[in-house]
């Protein structure tokens, strides 16, 4: 079993180097072994899942060689083409995974010449000679885009896609994580283990939130929040069983949450694994407006700590995205919170609500993917309050988002499976 090679989280885009720039799918890594005729799909972590995708394996097989390695991501992709993971989700728990499709972006092995030593420009175009030959709709190859990183992960991000991987194109491939694969995401978003859950106190059944937690370096786990989950019926029911399958008489927490007392606390043992995005870490080490989006059986607990942002060289920061909730931080403490740049943050707005102008500027940034579609191009009135609430005025402006619809064209039309070149 070949171990993959994992991206690095990235502040921002690299300013030099001689790098390959694909789409950040939302999927399930798989790494694909095809030899005379037998296919095996693995995860990450070397469970071979060819049981669970018969189809996906079956086209593999349309592939025109004798033995091969390939590097992938399995999605499933919803009406406009974009990946749809709880859709991937549900066709797992369904049993009907024949709309899954395997976006493959490396080639490691092909024909017993093993490719890892060679630079990713060089399996890229064999792997893309590879599959510009017949092979079913099931599999494509994964892109690269000539545009500037910062427009490419501003296009991602309007199209609500996770974000952009940058690979060097001159790197050999290396299993594990490092820094010539970085990502580029449009929120923060990594995965937690579940530490236990919440429910009415006095209840026996159902659940109100679960509480995060993330392994330190030592090992320790430390609590990182809570959130609500969002289950249909039947999978909430599934998964109260599987957490109370696992329940334990005490917190793995050294930093347990402090009790709320509406509200009974159940722990677990740290085998349940969730992906959730969130606007930050807060000083005290938890994360602040979390959303729920999957359980992950594709990857293990005991590997789930606070994903670290690594910077890339260069003097001044990139900003990433106008889109993206992600704060950066500027000279004399002034911050970039959704592209815009912040000054005096910490200054109070409403000496009622004590509500600082960051607090402000986040709201309107968590609450942009709803608002925003109903403002454009709309007269837009604000009530401007510069020393506070007594003496404020009105200002009129048009809203107006920036957009790339070439780039977003290119991008969904490459996921609905036409290439910029409309080759199939």
């Amino acid at each position: 079993m070949i171990q993959p090679q994992l991206a690095t989280l990235a502040d921002r885009p690299p300013k030099s180097g001689d790098w390959s720039y694909e789409i950040k799918f939302d999927g399930y890594r798989l790494l694909t072994r095809i030899e005379r005729g037998t296919v095996k799909l693995f995860t990450r972590n070397g469970h071979d899942w060819t049981a669970r995708m018969p189809q996906l394996a079956q086209a593999c097989k349309a592939l025109q060689v004798d033995s091969a390695w390939l590097d992938g991501e399995a999605v499933v992709l919803d009406s406009d083409g974009r990946p749809d993971f709880n859709a991937l989700q549900n066709a797992f728990d369904r049993r009907s995974t024949a709309q899954i499709i395997m976006f493959a972006f490396d080639l490691l092995w092909l024909n017993d010449t093993d490719l890892r030593e060679q630079p990713l420009r060089v399996r890229r175009a064999l792997l893309r000679d590879l599959m510009h030959e017949s092979v079913p709709q099931a599999l494509r190859f994964s892109e690269d885009f000539p545009q500037d990183p910062v427009s490419l992960v501003a296009s991602a991000c309007k199209m609500k896609l996770e974000g952009i991987i940058a690979k060097r194109a001159d790197a050999p491939y290396r299993s594990g994580r490092s820094a010539d694969w970085i990502k580029l995401k449009c929120n923060s978003r990594q995965e937690f283990v579940v530490g236990g859950f919440t429910r009415a106190k006095g209840a026996r059944t159902g659940m109100h939130s679960l509480l995060l937690r993330a392994h330190e370096k030592d090992g320790s786990l430390r609590y990182a929040g809570s959130v609500r989950p969002y289950f249909s019926s039947r999978s909430a029911t599934a998964f109260v069983a599987r957490a109370n399958a696992v329940r334990s008489v005490s917190a793995a927490f050294y930093n347990p949450p402090k009790p709320e007392k509406e509200r009974a606390y159940l722990w677990t043992a740290p085998s349940i694994v969730v992906e959730c995005s969130f606007l930050e870490w807060t000083p005290g080490g938890e994360v602040r407006h979390p959303v729920f989006h999957a359980v992950r059986d594709d990857k293990p607990a005991a590997a789930m700590t606070k994903e670290i942002m690594v910077p890339i060289e260069g003097r001044e920061p990139v900003e990433i995205d106008a889109g993206s909730t992600r704060e950066v931080t500027g000279p004399k403490g002034t911050l970039k919170i959704a592209g815009l740049r912040i000054t005096n943050a910490h200054r109070v707005m409403d000496k009622l609500s004590g509500h600082t102008k960051r607090e402000l500027v986040e709201y309107y940034a968590a609450i942009a993917q709803w608002a925003l579609p109903h403002l454009h191009n709309r007269p837009l009135a604000l009530v401007r309050p510069p020393t506070g609430s007594l003496a404020s005025f009105f200002s009129r402006s048009t809203a107006r988002r920036r957009a790339f619809p070439a780039l977003q064209n290119c991008l969904l039309s490459y996921t609905r499976g036409t290439s910029a070149t409309g080759r199939e």
